[in-house]
């Protein structure tokens, strides 16, 4: 038989094991430790200037638009002056860029607000990945593997390029307007 004090004993030993025991999970390498990316983008966080959530979102015309953003994480300003793409397989991608972007100290710029970068080809589609390379003038290159992505609502704030009036119509309007000079003329002469 078991004595009070032996019982309490028993009791407390209980108690360390299953506190100790329940605990095996949480060590160093435990998912609660682990960094967690909740979205579909990529992200750099290794040089002077972090590349967060980027990803490609596609557009109506085929093309799509970069979106990502970067954190100057030195006391210099940096600016994104390059932005090359290919496929995974080493095939070079179609890029428009509108830069160079400016990269302030320790704030985020966020591209895709305007059609900074936007890629095309016959090729690309939602669920793709590509190799991209940033060039900024001061942090060097950066390169990532990024994600097409299909425009749903989530993505709605990614700009889209303009859609440009065709040629034709410009140049039937400048035709119409020579006719018109020609016709002008021809009344006077009379």
């Amino acid at each position: 038989m078991l004595t009070r004090s032996r019982r309490a004993l028993v009791a407390v030993v209980v108690g360390a094991l299953a506190v100790l025991l329940a605990g095996c999970g949480t060590g160093f390498k435990a998912q609660t430790n682990a960094v967690y990316q909740a979205g579909v983008g990529t992200n750099n966080r290794s040089g002077d200037v972090e590349v967060l959530n980027a990803l490609f979102v596609k557009n109506d015309d085929g093309s799509a638009t970069l979106s990502a953003g970067l954190v100057n994480q030195v006391l210099q300003s940096d600016r994104l002056t390059g932005v090359e793409v290919s496929t995974l397989a080493g095939t070079p991608v179609e890029v428009t860029f509108d830069g160079p972007v400016a990269v302030p100290i320790r704030r985020l710029e966020t591209l895709g607000t305007k059609p900074q970068a936007v890629i095309a080809g016959q090729e690309l589609f939602a669920g793709q990945f590509l190799a991209i390379t940033f060039t900024f003038a001061n942090a060097g290159d950066v390169d990532l593997q990024l994600p097409i992505v299909s425009r749903t609502p989530m993505y709605a704030s990614v700009a889209q390029p303009e859609a440009t009036a065709p040629a034709t119509d410009e140049a039937d309007a400048g035709v119409a307007g020579e006719d018109e000079t020609a016709d002008e003329a021809a009344d006077e002469g009379h």
